[in-house]
């Protein structure tokens, strides 16, 4: 995983500072907007949340079946004190072996993880996303990126991001399609209240229909 954490960074990597950046910059409208556009949970559904951080998108999410795993223990520890029974929280890696069997998720999802990994990382994620999903299930991320359109107070803040590897769409498409059949993007310069630009991209198993065309704003 490549990212900086020096200085305000590597603050940002306790929980309660972490959260009140996130409340700060209007992350929770963001989620909301990304839970009712994109990932579209539907009651009983077992999701699993790919370095799920402190479970921050647990709440948007009522009546599925949660599973989440962080890298990060202090992030963990914070997610288990805080939501208790209500979900799993695991602390793991990518890479790690993971205690779910294959094809035991509807969802799963990844909000601002790819930007932090490499792409040999990041193609082990979208692996690891196809082997937990079931048949037709669906992976959504969502990340920084560099596109064309965007301001330079957004490419100036995305410089910024503790992310090593912010990328261009093309590039987060073609990382994504080395695994999943269809893969459709949605460009967003309007989710948070900083400049900043979103990649979102729904990628689904090889039993659902190919990707559908593109969209942004």
């Amino acid at each position: 995983m490549s990212q900086v954490t020096r200085g305000l960074r590597s603050v940002l990597a306790r929980p309660p500072i972490y959260r009140l950046f996130n409340a700060v910059i209007g992350a929770n409208a963001a989620r909301r907007t990304l839970v009712r556009e994109f990932i579209r949970p539907r009651c009983g559904d077992r999701v699993l949340d790919i370095g799920c951080g402190t479970g921050e998108m647990l709440p948007f999410m009522d009546g599925v079946s949660y599973v989440g795993f962080d890298m990060s223990a202090e992030y963990i520890d914070a997610a288990r004190q805080r939501w208790r029974e209500r979900a799993t929280f695991i602390c793991a890696g990518v890479g790690d072996r993971l205690p779910f069997e294959a094809g035991s998720f509807d969802l799963a999802i990844a909000v601002g993880v790819l930007h932090h990994l490499d792409d040999d990382e990041a193609i082990g994620l979208c692996r690891l996303a196809d082997r937990a999903l079931k048949r037709g299930g669906r992976l959504i991320t969502y990340d920084g990126c560099y596109a064309e359109g965007q301001s330079r107070a957004a490419r100036f803040v995305l410089s910024r991001d503790r992310g090593r590897n912010i990328r261009t769409p093309e590039a987060y498409k073609r990382i994504a399609s080395t695994i999943f059949r269809g893969v459709r993007a949605a460009i967003r310069h309007d989710l948070l209240r900083i400049p900043y630009t979103h990649i979102i991209m729904e990628c689904t198993t090889s039993a659902s229909s190919p990707a559908a065309p593109e969209s942004g704003r």
